[in-house]
């Protein structure tokens, strides 16, 4: 680590143990671009729907110079883009983006020719929503303030469904400029492994990658439900297509909300870097940790039919449960219309959605990966089964008029019973942003592979 502590968000990151505050972050950008202004440039991209800043950070030899102050045959050749904050409720990318900048000014002979551009945070209205998660060291604590946007209103996704969200419009407009040769996007997990998804052939850094999680005693997740239709490469890394993420997403309530408009997963920001001759690199980090996500060993097909049945009948009973609270609330447009309440119907779409693709008794299902899925597979299956319930009933606890305690009361005993089954353990920010940069910096030195 290399993360300095004369800098806000350094203490936040290796003194407190938490994850800076969009404050300190850009208060920290601010520090490090007046300290180094010959190797630095901070500079406003535009603003949020609510007005908020987004703020990038540019370092490198030529002051963080973009792609369009340099010759057009050297245009995109070294310029690699990191975003942090595409999902609200994410945090660890926030200490990434730290490290990763302390490192690349202390050993500038690491990258020479590279110039790293740091997106600060791609959502700072969301990541406002879900401050109140930001302290949290328990999943209780961590659900008490949850927030994650409805599906159209994630910049990061919001084209592939047809959004026109000024920070995607932000984040594509930066993509033109710059023509990255690499874009890493730092996501976090709230329970799990590390995993990395990439729209490019990703095996230069499966060693890296598998060295860095081992090093910092991160487990690596090699069933998640996110990765189901992608190719593995090696443990935890996968290559993924537009069509893969498509058939992904279109059982998780992320494709349904504007089907006459979506343009699919082509459209998402991921695969713009590929229209200059870039890749995207999208890398998960979990909050907390859980040993019950990499076991390849298989499972025989009865069980697996049998583990899906479960669990999609255990998404339907929750789901009964959460959509007679949200019915009960006051009607779901004009002044009642929040980003709480889309957010709840989009977890809720997850839910039926799910149930259907998992449970062999359905015309949809079902879908685990093919070849035969793995032990791992069946538990990224039941993580999922626990973790979208939390988070809908987080969300409708947030939206519920006080006097109601069906939602604080669901929360409570759903949330315990996904820390009974699969046991987290808090990893020190110190590690997931040591294993953001670390990933950051084997990906940028790895060759382009188109």
């Amino acid at each position: 680590m290399l993360t300095d502590t004369s800098t806000a968000a350094g203490r936040a990151i290796l003194l407190h143990d938490r994850y800076p505050t969009l404050d300190e972050l850009t208060d920290t950008a601010r520090h490090l671009a007046a300290r180094h202004p010959g190797r630095c440039r901070l500079r406003t991209l535009g603003t949020s729907r609510a007005g908020r800043p987004l703020h990038l950070l540019s370092i490198g030899p030529d002051g963080g110079g973009t792609a369009t102050d340099r010759p057009a045959a050297d245009r995109g050749t070294d310029n690699v883009l990191v975003v942090s904050g595409a999902h609200a409720d994410e945090f660890s990318g926030r200490a990434g983006l730290v490290e990763l900048a302390h490192r690349v000014l202390a050993r500038p002979a690491r990258h020479p020719a590279t110039t790293w551009h740091l997106l600060l945070c791609l959502d700072p209205d969301g990541a406002h929503l879900a401050r109140g998660g930001l302290l949290a060291r328990t999943l209780p604590a961590y659900f008490a303030g949850y927030y994650r946007p409805a599906a159209e209103e994630q910049p990061e996704w919001a084209p592939a469904i047809g959004g026109r969200l000024p920070e995607s419009r932000i984040l594509l407009d930066l993509i033109d400029e710059l023509r990255p040769a690499l874009q890493l996007s730092l996501h976090t997990a709230d329970v799990g492994g590390t995993f990395l998804q990439a729209t490019a052939d990703p095996t230069a850094l499966a060693a890296p990658f598998a060295r860095s999680a081992a090093a910092l005693g991160i487990p690596v997740e090699t069933g998640s439900f996110d990765t189901h239709r992608l190719p593995a490469v090696s443990p935890g890394v996968f290559l993924m297509e537009p069509e893969h993420i498509d058939t992904q997403e279109n059982t998780t309530g992320m494709l349904t909300e504007q089907p006459e408009a979506r343009g699919g997963a082509r459209a998402a920001t991921w695969f713009a870097p590929r229209r200059h001759g870039g890749r995207t690199v999208v890398v998960e980090v979990p909050a907390w940790t859980s040993d019950r996500l990499g076991d390849p060993a298989p499972v025989p097909p009865e069980d697996a039919d049998r583990h899906l049945r479960a669990a999609a009948d255990h998404l339907r009973e929750r789901g009964h449960r959460l959509t007679e609270l949200l019915t009960a609330l006051p009607p779901h447009d004009g002044p009642h219309d929040t980003p709480l309440l889309r957010a709840a119907r989009t977890q809720l779409t997850a839910l039926r959605q799910l149930a259907d693709a998992w449970d062999p008794r359905t015309p949809e299902g079902p879908l685990p990966p093919s070849p035969p899925p793995t032990r791992a597979h069946l538990a990224g299956i039941d993580l999922w089964a626990h973790r979208i319930p939390v988070r809908a009933a987080a969300l409708l606890r947030r939206a519920t008029p006080a006097p109601d305690p069906r939602p604080a009361a669901l929360l409570h005993t759903w949330c315990a019973h996904y820390r009974h089954r699969f046991r987290p353990t808090w990893l020190p920010v110190t590690r997931q942003a040591a294993h953001h940069a670390n990933t950051a910096e084997a990906a940028a030195a790895a060759p382009h592979l188109p």
